[in-house]
C-alpha cells in the first residue's frame, strides 16, 4: 500500500489530503448551518408564541373592558329603572325595554345580546340580530347572587349556531341600590375570535377555554361550548389527567406533527374571575417546510463552498511542495561527493530523492555516533579504573578486619560497627573489578554508608527500604543508589531543622528496575542555577548525580537515567529507572 502511494506525486497527496480535509470541514459547516438554523426557528417560533398570546389577552381584555363599560352604562340608566318601578304588562316594558337597549346596542359590535331578569323571576331579552337564546339557569343565577363581581357562564347558541359568553351581574340601582335583578350580557365569540383568529394563522390555530375545560372560542363553532377534557377532542394524553391542566404557562410537543403552547390569563383578567387559557396547536409541517427550504439555500451554499474548496486545495498543494522541491535539490548538491550506496527501487516522488541524500548522512552521523559512544565508555571505564586502583583491596580488607577485631576484644561495638560497615562498603563498591552487582549487594552497600553515616551524625535521619523480594536477585550497574543517598543526606537532611526522613523504594516493572529515593529535607528549585553547582555535580572524590545519570544512559541508552523532583521546604525525590540484566 505504501509502495503505491508513494507512485504519486507530493502535490497530488497533499493535494488529496487538503481536499478531504476541507471537505470534511465544509461538511461539519453544513451540518452546524443545518442545527443552527432548526434552533434558530424553533427560538423564534417560541418567541412569537409568547408575545402573540401575551397580545391575545390584552386584547380580550380591552374587549372585556368595553363590556363591563356597557354593563355600567345600563347600570346607571334612570330609563330601566323607570321601567321595573312602572306598573307595565311584561309586554309594554319588554317593548320599551328593547326601544332602550336597541338604541344603546346600535354602535356596539361586542354585546350580542341583553338579558334582564327581575326580582319576581321575569325575564327580559333583546337580541339585535332576532334570534333568541334561552336565558341562565338557576345555578349561574345562584352564582351571580354570591359574587360582588361580574361572573362568565357558560356558552350559549343561537338557532344559527352563533356562539356567546354570559357575562352576568347583580342589577341594583346606581343612585338607590334598589335591587332589580340581574343583567347578563351575551358577549359575541365572534368577537373574541376576531382578536386572535389571524395571529396563529400561518402556523396552526388556538382556541379560548375555561377553568372548567369548555371551550370558550374556537375557529370550528362546533367545538365551541364542548367540554375538552370529556370529549377528548384532540387525542393527547397531555391535555388530561386533572382537572385544570392549563395552570401555568409552557410550549411543549404532543406529537410526532404537532406544537402545543398553553397560556393562562393573568393579571386584571385573572382578578374578574376569567380564569380562561388561551390553546395553540402549531404545525411541525410547516416549521419543517420553513427549515426545508433554509436548508435548501444552505446546500447551495455547500456547493459552491466544495468548488472553493477544490480550488483552494489545489492552489495550497502546489505551494507546499514547491519548497520540498527547492530542498531536494539543495540536498542533491549538499549530498555529492563520495557518496557510492546504491539504493534499491525508485518511488518516483521528490521524497525518495530526499531519502538517498539523507541516508548516506545518516549512515556517516551514525558512524560519528557510535565511535563517540565507545570512546566515552571507554574512558568512563578508565575513570572507574582509575578510581578503584587507588585502593588496594587485600591490604584493605586485612586492615578492616585486623581494627574489626581489635574493636571487638576491647568491647567497642560501635568502633566494630563502622569498621564493619565500612568492610563492607568498600567491598561491595570493587566487587573484584565488576560492573553488575545484584540488588541485594546494592542495599547491602547503601546499608552500610547509612550506618557509617548514623554514626557521625546520631539521630540526625532515620530511612526506610521498601524494595520488592522478587527483585533482589536481579543484577545491575553499581554504585547506583548510595550516591543519591548521600546527596540526600548532604544537601536536604543536614540542612533541615530536627530529624530528617528518607524512603528506598524499589519494585520491577517488565524487564526495568525502578527505584525512589525520597527525603522530606530542604528541597531546591530544579530551574535555578543553583542546582546545577550542588546537586547535580561531580566531585574529583566521589561519584555526583551527573556522573550516575551518564553511567546509566551510557550503559542502558538514552530512555534509561535519572529524575529528579524537588520543591523548596518540602524535601526532593529521585527516580530511577534500569535495564534487569
Amino acid at each position: 500500500m505504501t509502495e503505491f502511494f508513494r507512485r504519486f506525486r507530493i502535490r497530488n497527496r497533499i493535494g488529496a489530503v487538503l481536499l478531504v480535509g476541507l471537505l470534511l470541514f465544509s461538511m461539519m459547516i453544513f451540518q452546524t448551518a443545518k442545527f443552527a438554523s432548526q434552533k434558530i426557528i424553533y427560538d423564534y417560533m417560541h418567541g412569537y408564541i409568547v408575545v402573540t398570546h401575551t397580545e391575545m389577552m390584552e386584547g380580550i381584555e380591552i374587549l372585556m373592558d368595553e363590556a363591563n363599560m356597557f354593563a355600567v352604562r345600563l347600570l346607571a340608566s334612570p330609563e330601566i329603572y323607570n321601567l321595573f318601578n312602572d306598573p307595565l304588562s311584561f309586554s309594554e316594558r319588554q317593548g320599551k325595554l328593547s326601544t332602550i337597549l336597541g338604541r344603546l346596542l346600535i354602535h356596539d359590535d361586542t354585546v350580542g345580546g341583553i338579558d334582564i331578569i327581575g326580582e319576581d323571576g321575569e325575564q327580559h331579552g333583546y337580541f339585535p340580530d332576532g334570534n333568541s337564546i334561552s336565558g341562565p339557569d338557576e345555578e349561574y343565577l345562584q352564582r351571580i347572587r354570591k359574587s360582588r363581581s361580574p361572573v362568565v357562564g357558560s356558552v350559549k347558541k343561537d338557532a344559527e349556531g352563533n356562539s356567546f359568553i354570559q357575562l352576568g351581574r347583580r342589577y341594583r340601582n346606581f343612585y338607590t341600590g334598589q335591587e332589580i335583578g340581574y343583567l347578563i350580557l351575551l358577549i359575541r365569540e365572534s368577537a373574541i375570535r376576531d382578536i386572535y383568529g389571524e395571529a396563529m394563522k400561518e402556523w396552526g390555530y388556538s382556541f379560548l377555554i375555561s377553568d372548567s375545560g369548555e371551550i370558550l372560542s374556537h375557529p370550528d363553532q362546533s367545538k365551541t361550548g364542548k367540554i375538552l377534557l370529556s370529549e377528548g377532542l384532540f387525542g393527547s394524553d397531555e391535555l388530561s389527567g386533572s382537572d385544570h391542566p392549563f395552570d401555568h404557562q409552557v410550549i411543549r410537543d404532543v406529537g410526532k406533527s404537532t406544537i402545543l403552547a398553553v397560556y393562562p390569563f393573568e393579571g386584571k383578567l385573572k382578578k374578574m374571575g376569567m380564569n380562561w387559557t388561551i390553546v395553540s396547536f402549531i404545525s411541525k409541517e410547516i416549521l419543517a417546510d420553513v427549515i426545508n427550504e433554509i436548508n435548501k439555500y444552505i446546500f447551495l451554499s455547500e456547493i459552491a463552498i466544495m468548488l472553493a474548496v477544490v480550488f483552494l486545495a489545489v492552489q495550497l498543494s502546489s505551494g507546499i511542495t514547491r519548497p520540498i522541491t527547492d530542498l531536494r535539490d539543495d540536498v542533491i548538491a549538499l549530498g555529492s561527493g563520495n557518496m557510492n550506496v546504491k539504493y534499491e527501487g525508485n518511488s518516483g516522488d521528490e521524497i525518495w530523492e530526499l531519502e538517498k541524500s539523507f541516508n548516506e548522512m545518516t549512515q556517516k552521523i551514525r558512524n560519528l555516533i557510535r565511535r563517540n559512544n565507545e570512546e566515552k565508555e571507554k574512558q568512563r571505564e578508565m575513570e572507574l579504573t582509575a578510581l578503584q586502583a587507588q585502593i588496594n583491596p587485600h591490604f584493605v580488607y586485612n586492615t578492616l578486619d585486623a581494627i574489626g577485631w581489635m574493636a571487638k576484644l576491647k568491647k567497642q561495638p560501635e568502633i566494630e560497627r563502622m569498621i564493619m560497615a565500612l568492610s563492607t562498603f568498600f567491598r561491595i563498591s570493587l566487587h573484584k573489578g565488576e560492573k553488575y552487582i545484584t540488588v541485594r549487594d546494592e542495599l547491602d552497600h547503601v546499608r552500610s554508608y547509612v550506618t557509617i553515616e548514623e554514626m557521625r551524625f546520631p539521630d540526625m535521619f532515620d530511612i526506610q527500604y521498601h524494595v520488592s523480594s522478587e527483585m533482589q536477585e536481579g543484577r545491575m550497574i553499581k554504585i547506583i543508589l548510595q550516591p543519591l543517598v548521600e546527596n540526600a543526606i548532604r544537601h536536604g537532611i543536614s540542612e533541615k531543622e530536627g530529624k530528617g526522613h528518607i524512603v528506598v523504594n524499589g519494585r520491577q516493572d517488565a524487564n526495568d528496575l525502578l527505584f525512589e529515593v525520597i527525603d522530606d529535607g530542604v528541597g531546591f528549585d530544579t530551574s535555578s542555577k543553583d542546582f546545577q553547582l550542588t546537586y547535580f555535580r561531580e566531585k574529583h572524590k566521589g561519584y555526583g548525580l551527573r556522573n550516575v545519570d551518564e553511567r546509566i544512559r551510557l550503559e542502558y541508552g538514552p530512555e534509561y537515567g535519572l529524575t529528579i523532583e524537588s520543591e523548596k521546604g518540602k524535601g526532593t525525590r529521585v527516580s530511577v529507572r534500569l535495564k534487569v540484566r
